[in-house]
C-alpha cells in the first residue's frame, strides 16, 4: 500500500504538469533519468520498512519534483515554482474528493489516500481527452511573480480549510458537523474552478494583447512595404518616360564616338536600373516581403544580405503564424548583427516551398559573447531576458502546431537558424 500510494503520488503530479502546465516536451538527458530511477527505488525500498504514513507523503512529494525535473524539459526553478501552484490546488480538490468518500465509505486514511488520488488522475486524464488536449498548452501558466503570489494565496486557503475542518469535527463535534464540513468541501471546490478560471482569462488576455500588437506591427511594416513599392513604381515610370531621350543620347555619343562619356552614361543608366531593382526584397510571397523589407531595407547599406528562394502566397500555414515564424527569426538576425563590427555584418535567408514541407533557414553574424547555450538552449545577454526569449518560445509553438521542427545553432560568430513546418497547399489556409 505505501510503494503504490508513492507511485500514484509521483504519477498524479507528473499528470497534472503534462495536461495543465503544458509539459509535454520530454528531456533529453539519459543519465538525470537514471538517477531518478535509482533514488525511486532506493525510496521504495526504504517505505517497505516504514510505517509512518506522514514520511510516505514527503517522500513521494519529493520523487514528483525529481521525476518531473528528469521527465520534462524543464529547469529547476521552473519546477519548483510550478510545484509551489501545484500542491495547493490539488490539496484542495483532494480535500473535496475526500469529503465525499468520507461521508460514504467507512475506510482508513490510507486507503482513501489511494483511491482519491487515482480519481485525481482519472479526472485530469479525462479532462485532457475531452478539452484539454485542444486547449493551447500555455493557458495555464502564469509568469512567476502572479505565479508566486498565487501560491501563497492558496497555501493560505489551504491552511483555513484545514483549520475549519480540524475544527469542526475534532474541537466542536456540533451535530451539524457534517453539514459544515460540506460547506467548507463546497467552498473549496469553488475556489478551485474559479482559480482554473482567473489563471485561463489572465493568459487568454495576454495573448489578446499580444495579438493586437502583433497585428499592428504587422500593419505598419505592410503600409511601409507598399510605400516602398510605389517609390519603386514612381521611380520606373520615371525610367521609362526617360528612356527614349537617354537612347537618342546614347546613338549621338557613339555617332561621335565619345567612348569615355558614353562609358559613363551607360555607368549611371545601370546604377539606377540597378537601384530600381534593388529597392526590395521579393520572395513571391506578400507577408515574407513585408517582413524582409521592413527589417532589411534599413540596415542594408551597413550589412551584407542575402535573400534566396521562392514562396507563393497560397499556403496551408495561416498569415498569422507566418508572421510570427518570419518575424522573430528575422528580427534577432538584425539585432544580433547589430553587435557586429560593420565590417563582419551578414545576414543569409533562404526559403524553399515544397509540395510537403516549407523551409526557413536564416544565417547571420553575432558577438560571440551575446548568447550562451545552456542545456541546449540559448541564452541571452540582455537584461531584458524574459521578453527576449519570448520571440524564440513563440516560434516553438507555431511550429509545434504544424508538426514541423525549430533547430539552431551558434559557432563562434555565426548563427544559424531552421525552421521547418508541414506546408499542404491542397489544404484551406
Amino acid at each position: 500500500m505505501r510503494v503504490l500510494l508513492y507511485i500514484l503520488i509521483i504519477i498524479e503530479y507528473i499528470s497534472f504538469y503534462y495536461v495543465f502546465f503544458g509539459k509535454r516536451q520530454f528531456g533529453k538527458g539519459k543519465w538525470s533519468k537514471w538517477i531518478c530511477l535509482g533514488i525511486d527505488l532506493f525510496s521504495i525500498v526504504f517505505l517497505l520498512n516504514v510505517n509512518q504514513m506522514g514520511l510516505v507523503l514527503v517522500l513521494a512529494l519529493i520523487g514528483a519534483i525529481i521525476n518531473v525535473s528528469a521527465l520534462f524539459d524543464i529547469t529547476f526553478m521552473e519546477n519548483l515554482k510550478l510545484f509551489l501552484l501545484c500542491y495547493p490546488m490539488l490539496t484542495i480538490l483532494e480535500s473535496i474528493i475526500q469529503y465525499g468518500l468520507n461521508y460514504y465509505l467507512e475506510l482508513n486514511n490510507r486507503s482513501i489516500t489511494i483511491i482519491y488520488t487515482i480519481i485525481i488522475i482519472g479526472i485530469t486524464w479525462i479532462y485532457y481527452a475531452l478539452a484539454g488536449r485542444k486547449i493551447e498548452k500555455s493557458s495555464f501558466v502564469l509568469p512567476t511573480a502572479i505565479s508566486l503570489l498565487l501560491s501563497a494565496v492558496l497555501f493560505i486557503i489551504v491552511a483555513m480549510i484545514t483549520y475549519f475542518t480540524y475544527a469542526l469535527t475534532e474541537i466542536l463535534h456540533t451535530a451539524n458537523g457534517k453539514l459544515g464540513l460540506g460547506l467548507v468541501t463546497v467552498g473549496g471546490g469553488i475556489i478551485f474552478i474559479l482559480v482554473l478560471l482567473m489563471i485561463y482569462y489572465f493568459n487568454s488576455q495576454q495573448r489578446f494583447q499580444l495579438e493586437n500588437k502583433m497585428l499592428e506591427k504587422y500593419n505598419e511594416q505592410q503600409r511601409e512595404y507598399f510605400e516602398q513599392l510605389l517609390e519603386k513604381e514612381q521611380k520606373t515610370k520615371q525610367f521609362r518616360h526617360d528612356i527614349i531621350a537617354e537612347l537618342v543620347e546614347i546613338k549621338n555619343l557613339n555617332d561621335s564616338k565619345e567612348c569615355n562619356k558614353l562609358d559613363e552614361f551607360l555607368e549611371d543608366m545601370l546604377n539606377e536600373i540597378s537601384s530600381i531593382s534593388n529597392s526590395d526584397y521579393d520572395v513571391g510571397n506578400e507577408i515574407i516581403n513585408t517582413i524582409l523589407n521592413y527589417y532589411l531595407s534599413p540596415i542594408k547599406s551597413a550589412c551584407k544580405i542575402t535573400v534566396k528562394g521562392y514562396i507563393p502566397d497560397e499556403l496551408s500555414i495561416t498569415r498569422r503564424d507566418l508572421c510570427i515564424i518570419v518575424s522573430n527569426l528575422i528580427k534577432n538576425a538584425v539585432e544580433a548583427v547589430e553587435t557586429v563590427e560593420s565590417s563582419h555584418r551578414y545576414i543569409t535567408v533562404v526559403i524553399k516551398s515544397g509540395k510537403i514541407f516549407l523551409d526557413i533557414k536564416i544565417n547571420n553574424s553575432c558577438n560571440k559573447a551575446d548568447g550562451i547555450f545552456v542545456d541546449g538552449k540559448i541564452t541571452t545577454s540582455k537584461k531584458d531576458k524574459n521578453n527576449h526569449g519570448f520571440g524564440m518560445k513563440n516560434i516553438e509553438n507555431v511550429v509545434k502546431k504544424y508538426d514541423g521542427d525549430y533547430t539552431y545553432g551558434k559557432e563562434n560568430n555565426d548563427f544559424w537558424a531552421e525552421v521547418r513546418v508541414k506546408n499542404n497547399r491542397s489544404s484551406k489556409k
